[in-house]
């Protein structure tokens, strides 16, 4: 029996897929329409390798039959690769010209509150990054600007783990030694994010389609995050960004993932390089 997954030259084999596709979301309780197929073969491959499967049919009759295997599986599809200050080079940036600016506009407006969007946050070392480069940022303006940090993610159990705000002593590796003395308290091998930092960030689940977005924010990260998604499919997301965003907002998308040329009348580059970008008035 030939396996099924990857490239195929057999007219049915989209079909197949696309069955695939439609008996995971009801088995798995999970939208899988706006990620592409191929994505989404590609993950189900690592499985099928795992259990040496060798057709979609045999899969399908595995989910059927071990419940298990549905939070294995949206394990795989959901993947959580993300490490603290992950990227330096970004955040040398976000810290040297976007905070900055930010924290200057606040001062000066009557609004003193800095929002702050990590959407696809996995496990939560982003939003806490995120926190400790603005506690930084702020330092002695402290008692005139304020801050709040709003993680999202479809996986619930990565989430769960993101507001415990414990790690073992191996993910610290990426936070710089003097943050690390300010910002986290060790025991044996682990660290938890110190009270003062967690206490400005907060989770909530969110399915970038469906969901309702987090609004009214001055900065959202959604770093390797499009890489799941087609062009149109971004475009609903950016669309959704645009209008979440505060006049001037700056987004970050991922090293790897390029703003659709669609886009381009409602954000203007501010850094190519580190894929930074402020919204304009999208006219």
């Amino acid at each position: 029996m030939r396996l099924l997954i990857g490239a195929s030259k057999d007219p049915g084999h989209k079909g197949d897929a696309n069955r695939l596709v439609e008996r995971i979301s009801h088995v798995c309780q999970i939208d899988l329409s706006n990620y592409r197929l191929s994505y989404v073969e590609r993950r189900v491959a690592a499985r099928m390798r795992v259990l040496r499967l060798r057709s979609y049919r045999q899969y399908c009759q595995h989910l059927d039959d071990e419940p298990g295997e549905r939070a294995l599986l949206l394990d795989t599809l959901t993947i959580n690769v993300t490490d603290f200050f992950r990227d330096a080079s970004v955040y040398r940036f976000l810290s040297q010209q976007v905070l900055p600016e930010l924290i200057d506009r606040k001062r000066r407006s009557r609004n003193r509150l800095i929002r702050v969007w990590s959407a696809g946050c996995s496990t939560g070392e982003e939003p806490y990054s995120l926190a400790m480069a603005l506690m930084e940022g702020i330092g002695r303006h402290g008692e005139e600007v304020h801050f709040s940090v709003v993680g999202t993610d479809l996986d619930v159990k990565a989430l769960e783990v993101a507001k415990q705000a414990e790690y073992p002593i191996t993910r610290a590796s990426h936070i710089p030694k003097t943050l690390q003395a300010k910002y986290l308290e060790f025991t044996g091998d682990r660290f938890k994010i110190r009270p003062k930092v967690s206490k400005h960030v907060r989770f909530r689940p969110l399915d970038l389609f469906s969901g309702r977005p987090v609004g009214m924010v001055d900065l959202i990260l959604c770093r390797n995050v499009f890489i799941y998604f087609n062009k149109d499919q971004q475009e609903k997301i950016l669309d959704k960004f645009w209008s979440s965003l505060t006049k001037g907002g700056y987004l970050v998308l991922g090293k790897s993932e390029k703003m659709p040329a669609s886009m381009v009348g409602k954000f203007e580059s501010i850094q190519g390089r580190e894929r930074v970008y402020r919204k304009t008035d999208g006219l």
